[in-house]
C-alpha cells in the first residue's frame, strides 16, 4: 500500500470515528483558551427539508496555494463519498522545507449535527468558531484532531487534520482552517 493510499485511509478512519452516533453524552471542555468551549446538543431534524449543508462542495471550501500555503504545498484534492460525509483531502507534497505527510481535509456531515461529535480518545472540547458551535475530537493516538463547525442544525463540516507529530499542533491547525472556512459556509 502506498503512503497516499495509507493516508486516506487513516483520514477516513478518523473521519468515520468522528461522526459518531445518536448517544447522548457530556462533552468536557479544553484547557487550551483557543479551544472551542460550548457544544450544540441538540440532534438532527428529520424533518425531510433539505440542510443548508446541501448546497456545499468540500473540495470547493480551501483553495490549497492561497489557504494552505503557511502549511507547505499541497496536491490536489481528493474528493470521495464515505461514513456519511463528502469529503475533500489533501496531502502535503515531499519537499527539504516541509514535512511530508501532513493532511488537511473538509468533510461535510448533511445529516449529523455538532451534537453528534464522537470522542476518538482525547475528549471532546465543545464551543464556537465565529459565533457557530463547534466541538473538536482530538485523537492522540495518531496525532490528528477533528474539529466539527455548525452549518445548521442539522449538518457541520468537520475539518480534519492528519499525519502530524502531535495532536495539540494538529488541533491548532484545524482551528486556524476552521476560522478559513467558517465565513463561506451558508448562515443559517
Amino acid at each position: 500500500m502506498n503512503r497516499l493510499t495509507l493516508l486516506s485511509a487513516l483520514v477516513l478512519l478518523l473521519l468515520t470515528a468522528a461522526c459518531g452516533d445518536d448517544t447522548d453524552g457530556i462533552a468536557e471542555p479544553g484547557t487550551d483558551t483557543g479551544s472551542p468551549t460550548q457544544p450544540s446538543q441538540t440532534q438532527p431534524n428529520d424533518s425531510g427539508q433539505q440542510s443548508l449543508s446541501a448546497s456545499l462542495e468540500p473540495c470547493e471550501l480551501l483553495t490549497p496555494d492561497k489557504d494552505m500555503a503557511q502549511f507547505g504545498s499541497f496536491r490536489e484534492g481528493r474528493y470521495e463519498e464515505a461514513a456519511g460525509a463528502r469529503i475533500c483531502s489533501w496531502q502535503r507534497q515531499d519537499d527539504a522545507a516541509a514535512k511530508s505527510g501532513l493532511v488537511i481535509s473538509v468533510g461535510i456531515r448533511d445529516s449529523q449535527n455538532v451534537g453528534t461529535m464522537a470522542d476518538v480518545g482525547g475528549g471532546l472540547n465543545a464551543g464556537e468558531i465565529n459565533a457557530r458551535p463547534a466541538a473538536e475530537a482530538p485523537d492522540p493516538r495518531y496525532g490528528s484532531c477533528t474539529l466539527a463547525v455548525a452549518v445548521d442544525d442539522r449538518s457541520r463540516v468537520d475539518i480534519g487534520i492528519t499525519a502530524m507529530d502531535d495532536v495539540n499542533a494538529a488541533c491548532e491547525v484545524a482551528r486556524e482552517v476552521a476560522y478559513l472556512v467558517e465565513p463561506r459556509l451558508p448562515k443559517a
